[in-house]
């Protein structure tokens, strides 16, 4: 099992660099993204040879903060500007230390901490209440490693 520290170090390292959302630049990370879905499964793929091989594509646009689906560009554009002009107080919702992307703090806190050694299922509620509001991830789980 691994320890505490473990996961205090893995967090603090992913922060630093890949988990930590940029501010939107045009075709940089955070910026919208063009998303196909599909008409008959309505499954959402990035790439438009993929959602071919599922079923014919509709396209619609992602906003980069939220990942939300949009049928217009401008709607995409327009959907997280709190999150983007504020990008570096805004902490991605995806799994601090497996960085998979979540529909939720909640679900992204229970990803991979719940293997954590000291921390409960109360602790990782605060650590998601914390980061939602805006605290970054290693800063969260140091305050909740042993709750």
């Amino acid at each position: 099992m691994a320890s505490a520290d473990f996961f205090t170090r893995l967090v603090a390292l992913n922060a630093v660099g890949p988990n930590k959302i940029q501010p939107s630049t045009p075709g940089g990370s955070g910026a919208v993204s063009k998303a196909y879905e599909c008409q008959g499964c309505y499954a959402t793929h990035d790439f438009e040879d993929d959602a071919a091989e599922c079923c014919p594509p509709l396209e619609k646009w992602k906003c980069g903060a939220c990942n939300q689906v949009h049928f217009d560009e401008d709607d995409a554009e327009s959907c997280c500007p709190e999150l983007v002009s504020a990008a570096s107080d805004y902490q991605p919702m995806q799994c601090p230390v497996c960085m998979r992307g979540a529909e939720s703090f909640e679900i992204a806190a229970d990803c991979c901490l719940h293997t954590h050694p000291t921390m409960t299922a109360l602790g990782r509620w605060r650590v998601a209440e914390l980061v939602e509001s805006g605290t970054p991830w290693a800063d969260a789980i140091a305050q909740n490693v042993n709750h």
